[in-house]
């Protein structure tokens, strides 16, 4: 798992972030699901036997539940860049939390009702809860395709019975850096969580991103540590965990985050005096070249005969290297300044 996976999970490992992000993407903020009413369930998918040994470790998983009846199994999944294969990816997932669930009830009824092993225990009767899986997509490409099955396909032209009977398989995506409908909506967020996705989304506008702070400076005061950790590595940006020590519960990130804007504009400003300093000496080296090259011409004239006026000023208005060089070959090949002026159209 890479660092963000790492701080991703731990950070939505916390009922009450993962369900202030569910009610945000589900229910337009609505406190539908109870964070009370999340478990958490092993991260951990083993494949069938007879497939080769692999296993997959989902980023986060919670069972919902109420009064004691599970009801939907959530997942979450961590992307920082477009996955062109995710429809498959995330099938995959789905399916073998469903295999899970199966092989469970089965090893229920079993047990249960003293068969034997192997033989087939799922009934008619029996249930199983869905499985939702939510993409958390950082990248700062836009994430258009795939959202589907379908969109990975490619179906004959012209059948489109074919496209019919072929079962579709769309995914979630929510593009965090994003806001509104083509991402996240930070204002149906009831958490912490609105103030550290605001900050991605903000992070590409110093500006934005200064004021956005100043207005949520109470709760960028007051972040938890997973907060503080996953922001972090969301951003890439170590410098924002200065002064976070471990066994503290809640970060000031206002200093970190002071101190990262003002080393920002510090080095935009090097930045700038480094690329005026190259674009002076550009102009130096070229007007260097210019004089070089009017010099030589002119000597080169002036041993032809006498130059007239007008010639020196069209010789001295000539802001061309390659026309200088031109003028140049010109005088070289040319017996008197007037065959010269006649040859460079002077």
């Amino acid at each position: 798992m890479g660092k963000n996976d790492v701080a991703l999970s731990s950070y939505f490992s916390d009922p009450k972030i993962f369900a202030d992000l569910f009610n945000a993407w589900m229910y337009s903020g609505k406190q539908v699901i109870d964070y009370r009413s999340l478990t958490t369930e092993d991260s951990v998918q083993p494949r069938p036997e007879y497939v080769r040994p692999y296993k997959h470790i989902r980023d986060v998983v919670k069972m919902y539940q109420k009064d004691g009846i599970q009801l939907v199994l959530f997942g979450i999944e961590n992307q920082e860049k477009v996955d062109y294969s995710a429809p498959v990816r995330i099938m995959q997932f789905d399916g073998a939390d469903y295999q899970n669930q199966v092989r469970r009830t089965e090893e229920e009824n079993r047990k249960r009702l003293g068969l034997k092993t192997g033989l087939p225990a799922f009934f008619r009767e029996n249930r199983i809860v869905p499985v939702i899986t939510l993409i958390l997509y950082f990248g700062e490409e836009k994430w258009d395709r795939p959202v589907r099955l379908h969109d990975m396909l490619a179906f004959p032209e012209g059948d489109t019975r074919i496209r019919m009977l072929v079962p579709d398989y769309p995914i979630h995506v929510i593009s965090v850096r994003q806001n509104g409908a083509a991402g996240m909506d930070i204002n149906l967020l009831h958490t912490e969580l609105r103030q550290v996705f605001g900050f991605l989304q903000y992070q590409e506008d110093k500006e934005g991103l200064k004021r956005y702070v100043k207005e949520n400076r109470a709760a960028f005061s007051r972040l938890s540590g997973n907060a503080a950790l996953f922001l972090a590595a969301s951003a890439h940006e170590t410098r924002l965990l200065k002064g976070l020590k471990g066994e503290e519960e809640h970060y000031d990130m206002c200093r970190a985050l002071d101190e990262w804007y003002a080393d920002g504009v510090s080095e935009g400003e090097k930045i700038g005096e480094k690329r005026g300093e190259k674009r002076g000496e550009k102009r130096g080296e070229k007007r260097g070249i210019y004089k070089g090259l009017s010099s030589a011409l002119m000597r080169i004239l002036e041993k032809k005969g006498s130059v007239p006026e007008k010639c020196l000023t069209y010789i001295s208005a000539q802001k061309s290297i390659d026309r200088l060089n031109q003028l140049l070959d010109l005088a070289l090949a040319s017996e008197t300044v007037a065959d010269f002026e006649k040859r460079a159209g002077i």
